[in-house]
């Protein structure tokens, strides 16, 4: 029984963290990596800080989901989405949640003194952003603008650990990958959105209600222009312009298909994002 008991917290604490939806740390992950695919490293010193970027946001996302999680633990229980979650549903308890965020957070803080000093403060000036985020949907229609910049932040750790500066290609990158967060958590967004009608919570999905496939494709044209000219400037090469061609070809027929009236293709196609990401870092790091 006991087995049993601290078996079914254990796992409680997994769901927490969003364990077993690895999809949330990745998409946090893949803009560190764009932005390391942009510096000429050595193979190792590259591949170490892949593996640093790859531990940051897997406890910085955990962390963002215990404090959402915290904010919303009233609104969570009328979603039927997240009416099951550990603090919603009472199989965790607050200062269980509290032990456990300043775990991560303090894991997170011995990842972030890896850095430079100065690259530390832009990192921690990323903090104000990630406890705004989970209140930022009772004010706006447009929470995504304020995840996308969370989101998007470790071009900027990067840029600052390395050239100490944010150069033109980080300023496209770093807009691009606002759009793209934009874009795949509002595809995410309308997975919730009837119940967040419902429950008077705002996002780009009640916003733009039946319209938000056009504007999804706006956001995703926008980081496939980016990208383009990012492979471009780096290589000069017109093969790059048809492979990112081609990606925004495939990109599009994604976004034809996804059925915006139904929770199970929002899911399918957000999680997609994963996969375009992995084709973006390639392409990059080709170009």
């Amino acid at each position: 029984m006991l087995d049993s008991l601290v078996l079914k917290k254990i796992t409680s604490y997994l769901d927490l963290i969003r364990f077993y939806k690895p999809i949330g740390f990745l998409l946090l992950m893949w803009p560190c990596w764009f932005s390391l695919s942009l510096m000429k490293l050595e193979i190792n010193l590259l591949l170490s800080w892949l593996i640093i970027f790859l531990m940051g946001s897997f406890f910085m996302r955990s962390a963002g989901c215990i404090i959402n999680d915290m904010v919303d633990k009233e609104i969570d229980k009328k979603v039927y989405r997240t009416a099951l979650r550990p603090l919603a549903s009472g199989n965790i308890s607050l200062t269980e949640a509290s032990i456990l965020l300043f775990i991560l957070l303090s894991l997170s803080l011995l990842i972030l003194l890896q850095f430079k000093f100065f690259t530390m403060i832009i990192g921690l000036l990323s903090i104000p952003f990630v406890i705004l985020y989970p209140f930022a949907k009772r004010f706006t229609h447009f929470p995504q603008i304020i995840l996308g910049l969370i989101f998007s932040w470790g071009i900027l750790i990067v840029a600052y650990e390395f050239n100490q500066k944010i150069n033109l290609n980080h300023i496209v990158l770093y807009v691009a990958c606002v759009f793209w967060t934009i874009g795949y958590d509002t595809i995410y967004a309308y997975q919730d959105k009837v119940d967040d009608i419902k429950n008077s919570i705002k996002s780009t999905a009640v916003f733009f209600d039946q319209n938000g496939k056009f504007f999804v494709f706006i956001c995703y044209f926008i980081v496939i222009s980016a990208f383009g000219y990012l492979g471009w400037s780096s290589s000069k090469s017109i093969f790059s312009l048809i492979i990112m061609a081609i990606i925004g070809f495939c990109t599009y027929i994604a976004i034809h298909k996804w059925d915006i009236d139904s929770v199970k293709s929002s899911a399918f196609y957000f999680r997609q994002n994963n996969i375009f990401a992995i084709m973006l870092f390639v392409y990059l790091s080709i170009f």
